[in-house]
């Protein structure tokens, strides 16, 4: 099995296309902890930082247009009927990485930043991300926030990612015997 190399995100949202980074993306966000889910992410946000995850949002889509950003604020009481979720509490805010349409236009060394930005406001997630066939998808990253700051890893596939997907996460289960977690989320891929 590869090895996932580490992904440092740039300092600030690059605007220069890159191939490598940049396409048109289908993308699916299965997630490991804190609630499993095949397609895609939660993170719940710290209490009294909903403002501050607002603002991010808001300057960071300013900053960027033209990206569509995978990544929306819902709020248990608000939207946990209509969104078809239930996590905690009825008050409770959440960030969700979710596809919304059909495709996705983006820099995902941008998606990178992003989560960097939003780490601190949010409580420890384990996901990750992937491609379904559109753009560059060779890839899957996997994203870990723990104490406010986040960190990737990119393992390479020989496939296409989404179809490989399972085949790693078994792999990795294999490497992380000891991880009850990392073993109930693989198990929640093969029987959905």
């Amino acid at each position: 099995m590869s090895v996932p190399y580490p992904v440092e995100p740039p300092e600030t949202f690059v605007s220069e296309r890159d191939d490598r980074w940049s396409g048109r993306f289908r993308l699916r966000f299965p997630q490991v902890s804190p609630w499993p889910d095949a397609h895609r992410a939660f993170a719940r946000v710290r209490p009294g930082w909903r403002s501050l995850v607002e603002e991010t949002l808001s300057v960071v889509a300013a900053e960027m247009p033209g990206q569509v950003w995978p990544v929306h604020l819902l709020n248990q009481e608000a939207q946990g009927r209509g969104w078809e979720f239930d996590l905690g509490p009825p008050g409770a805010d959440y960030l969700c990485w979710e596809m919304l349409s059909d495709v996705c236009y983006i820099d995902m060394r941008n998606l990178h930043r992003l989560i960097g930005r939003l780490a601190p406001a949010v409580e420890d997630t384990h996901f990750f991300v992937c491609s379904m066939g559109d753009g560059p998808d060779r890839w899957v990253d996997e994203v870990r926030v723990r104490d406010g700051r986040s960190s990737v890893g990119r393992w390479t596939v020989a496939g296409e990612a989404w179809t490989d997907f399972p085949a790693l996460c078994a792999e990795l289960a294999v490497s992380r015997a000891g991880d009850a977690v990392f073993r109930r989320f693989v198990t929640s891929l093969s029987d959905g």
